[in-house]
């Protein structure tokens, strides 16, 4: 009979390992797409890095007694002390670097200056909420050593400090989560798509709420000292972050392209040649023309991006005009396949 808790090891694993893969398929299709990767890749990477760095110490916490800490040897119960601060260390540094590595997407495909503001000020309170965690973590019983010295009670550290550290990590993570989600709504909801595009950004904002959900069970949990069912949710929390901030990127793998949401017209024509015995070889060239105007002259706005998380027409509220893409295609060859770049 496997001992308690091995089920939930297990677990660690298989979050660690479904989030690792999403993230290389991720990698993949950013290459393959754009040939480079961008800021919120490497913040997301290193987001997995810190994942598997807090497996590792979960897993080492495990053998030394988490399971029941109460009845754990004293020197295992010094061990599992001391592994407190690098371990919310990496849980919450994990968590943080998959917000900004949103935020750094969703900058990206601003095209306002009112919304390149607000993701700088997201930025900000990311960076402010993280400084103000961390240095909570190291500094709520100082010196350190104070956490693991059983041979002394009168130095233990004060409870009220764990409680401040405790409100403080839910109340930011939560709260950081909530703004993340709505950021890109009202970008969204200024597009006119397809409801299959519109299924799949919905997908990325209800998995987006599934992790604030398990934020809150992990606060459950974790007020109840219940510490390896928290470790768990951690993990859980963490993976689904990571899966999350992929899908964006993910989503022509699962919904298609969303070039559809665009108007095209094209036409073919044969190029030939009066001394040619047979047709050239296949070669494309794409000419690609855009109208914006609204009804007063003036210039419509696109969402116009090679990274977008949705591809529509855009409405221009303030002369109630739209934004209309028209791509011209002409290629040599009659049975050649003109090769679309959108604009």
């Amino acid at each position: 009979m496997a001992p308690p808790g091995v089920g939930q090891v297990v677990g660690w694993y298989v979050c660690t390992v479904l989030a690792c893969a999403v993230f290389l398929t991720r990698l993949v299709v950013r290459w393959r797409r754009f040939n480079k990767f961008y800021v919120d890749d490497y913040l997301v990477a290193t987001a997995c890095l810190c994942l598997i760095g807090d497996l590792i110490i979960q897993h080492y916490m495990f053998n030394w007694g988490l399971t029941d800490p109460a009845h754990a040897a004293k020197q295992d119960t010094i061990k599992l002390l001391k592994m407190i601060i690098p371990g919310s260390t990496l849980y919450v540094t994990s968590l943080w670097l998959i917000k900004a590595g949103m935020v750094c997407f969703y900058k990206r495909l601003a095209d306002r200056t009112h919304y390149q503001r607000i993701y700088n000020l997201v930025f900000t309170l990311l960076a402010a909420t993280w400084l103000t965690i961390f240095f909570n973590i190291v500094f709520k019983c100082f010196p350190v050593d104070r956490i693991w010295d059983l041979d002394h009670p009168e130095r233990a550290c004060s409870h009220k400090q764990d409680q401040i550290n405790y409100w403080i990590t839910i109340l930011f993570n939560i709260t950081s989560d909530i703004i993340i989600i709505c950021l890109p709504i009202a970008q969204v909801l200024r597009l006119r798509i397809p409801f299959k595009q519109k299924l799949g950004v919905l997908s990325i904002f209800l998995l987006g709420i599934l992790v604030v959900i398990t934020s809150i069970i992990r606060a459950i949990f974790s007020s109840q000292n219940k510490q390896l069912i928290t470790c768990t949710v951690s993990m859980i929390e963490t993976a689904m972050a990571i899966i999350a901030s992929s899908l964006p990127v993910l989503r022509t793998l699962i919904f298609g392209s969303p070039r559809s949401a665009a108007y095209y017209n094209s036409r073919a024509y044969e190029l030939s040649h009066s001394n040619a015995a047979k047709q050239s070889q296949l070669n494309a060239v794409t000419s690609s023309v855009v109208s914006n105007v609204a009804p007063d002259g003036t210039r419509a706005s696109t969402n116009d991006s090679e990274d977008e998380l949705v591809k529509g027409v855009l409405v221009d509220e303030r002369h109630g005009g739209i934004s209309v893409t028209t791509e011209y295609h002409v290629f040599h060859g009659r049975f050649s396949t003109p090769n679309v770049n959108a604009t």
